[in-house]
């Protein structure tokens, strides 16, 4: 399907009106790039234009890498889907037999989330001066005695993200860095993506990130800190190159056999009338468009990406947050791509 260039273009800058410093959008067709396009700046101090080659944090679009990852292991046989989180870290997780990788993936342990224990409400990012081990992140969320029955509803929870990258450990004896490196970013070609499990800096080029609390607050530069807090809930550093390629083998069949890609892609639960959640990803359907991807938001950085089923591949992605109003799926840049 052809795109309009002026209409993405439009869209774009549209985007930009509420959200910056700097946005940059790429649009692909079977893997050749139809669109790209920026906004604004990457670096306030030294400003120059976004690329396609810039570094920057994907947030919780590491969950759908980490989902692939799993999923992928189950293919292999070296876990399965219905094994109590007890078989891999005994101990860890008082009562946890019911509990099971499967409820894991689908946010459904019935875990307490561990964010609001490290940075506090509001947010205090100065929390993110420090490493925290997975398991001491684990600790943390079950200070908070939020927990619910295994199974009884989804909750959005990045500790059962940190869970799975420990199962992940634990199962094949590697890190799970390595093992994303081993099983999905190596295969596909993504020589810019990383999961830096204590190095506070962005290496090679990269934009700087940038908070803004309030719709009249400046934004104040934030690319530094520690990404262990994330993990393999939110930690990843890639590129809009990059996540394209990923999509394109997740979907294109390079990672998972049909069976676990169908079960990454049903919708398990109803967000609103036009998104539900898979595993490890978001579905929307726009008119008769329909797409699979994720939203992901890190201090400094805020990303779309999100591949159709027709084979087209969108991302959007800001090297700010704007905690007031953080860059969704509605932007008009996402509209006018999908459309």
């Amino acid at each position: 399907m052809p795109v309009d260039q002026d209409a993405l273009r439009a869209a774009l800058h549209a985007t930009a009106e509420s959200h910056g410093p700097g946005l940059f959008g790429l649009v692909t067709e079977a893997g050749g790039v139809v669109f790209q396009g920026s906004v604004g700046v990457a670096d306030l101090d030294r400003p120059r234009p976004l690329t396609a080659g810039d570094r920057f944090r994907i947030g919780s679009i590491t969950k759908t890498f980490t989902a692939a990852l799993v999923l992928g292991l189950a293919d292999d046989g070296v876990l399965a889907l219905d094994d109590p989180l007890p078989r891999w870290l005994p101990g860890l997780v008082p009562d946890a037999d019911p509990v099971t990788v499967d409820l894991l993936l689908r946010m459904r342990s019935g875990l307490p989330d561990y964010a609001g224990a490290v940075l506090g409400d509001p947010p205090d990012l100065r929390a993110l001066d420090r490493y925290y081990a997975p398991e001491h992140l684990v600790g943390l969320a079950l200070t908070t005695g939020d927990r619910l029955p295994p199974g009884e509803r989804f909750r959005y929870c990045n500790t059962d993200y940190v869970l799975l990258g420990l199962i992940v450990e634990r199962a094949t004896g590697q890190r799970v860095d390595a093992q994303l490196w081993q099983r999905v970013s190596g295969p596909l070609g993504l020589v810019d993506t990383t999961l830096p499990t204590s190095d506070p800096y962005l290496r090679g080029p990269h934009a700087c990130g940038h908070v803004r609390e309030t719709a009249d607050s400046p934004y104040r530069e934030f690319t530094t800190f520690s990404p262990s807090e994330a993990w393999t809930a939110g930690g990843m550093v890639s590129t809009a190159t990059d996540l394209v390629a990923f999509l394109d083998g997740l979907f294109g069949g390079r990672l998972l056999s049909d069976a676990a890609l169908a079960r990454m892609t049903a919708p398990t639960e109803p967000l609103d009338d036009w998104r539900s959640r898979t595993t490890g990803m978001i579905r929307y359907a726009v008119g008769d468009t329909v797409a699979y991807g994720q939203h992901g938001g890190a201090p400094g950085f805020t990303t779309l990406a999100l591949r159709t089923t027709a084979g087209r591949c969108v991302v959007l992605w800001q090297n700010g947050i704007d905690l007031h109003h953080v860059l969704s799926s509605d932007a008009p840049f996402i509209t006018a791509a999908l459309g």
